[in-house]
């Protein structure tokens, strides 16, 4: 996707946990897929927001609360709150935007909220995992010197 930073490059990178990048966000990876752009109408990619979305009021209601995955992810990684109040401003644009008719159903197609949450997710481990790797740099070459 545009944008995205996601390479297999940055998922192998090690966080402080021992795991990797890619690791911590698999599971979030594939639910934002499914949500957002898993299946393809007319050649555009699609997923259940949109199409859950299309009930109204409740479809936009029960993607929103799925919605709260990124943020259950982004609470469980420890992130910054600036990655919370990201995370949260997509979902309230998501379904305030959403709920109108016809038009937030558009609107859900083309927007992909749990895509730009695992996007902001990934940039933040992406960003702790370079940090650790510099540390452990610094460490070694410390450790060479003595």
């Amino acid at each position: 996707m545009a944008g995205s930073i996601e390479t297999s490059e940055h998922h192998d990178l090690r966080l402080p946990t021992g795991r990797t990048v890619g690791e911590e966000i698999a599971g979030f990876n594939r639910f934002s897929r499914l949500m957002d752009s898993r299946f393809k109408l007319a050649g555009v990619p699609i997923g259940l927001d949109a199409i859950i979305g299309v009930v109204p009021v409740a479809g936009d209601a029960v993607t929103g609360a799925m919605g709260l995955y990124a943020l259950g992810t982004a609470a469980r990684l420890k992130l910054p709150i600036t990655a919370h109040i990201h995370i949260i401003w997509n979902l309230i644009a998501d379904a305030a935007i959403g709920a109108v008719p016809l038009a937030g159903d558009v609107f859900d197609v083309f927007f992909r909220s749990h895509r730009k949450n695992f996007r902001v997710v990934e940039k933040h481990l992406i960003k702790r995992a370079r940090k650790h790797e510099a540390e452990l740099a610094v460490k070694l070459a410390k450790a060479s010197n003595v």
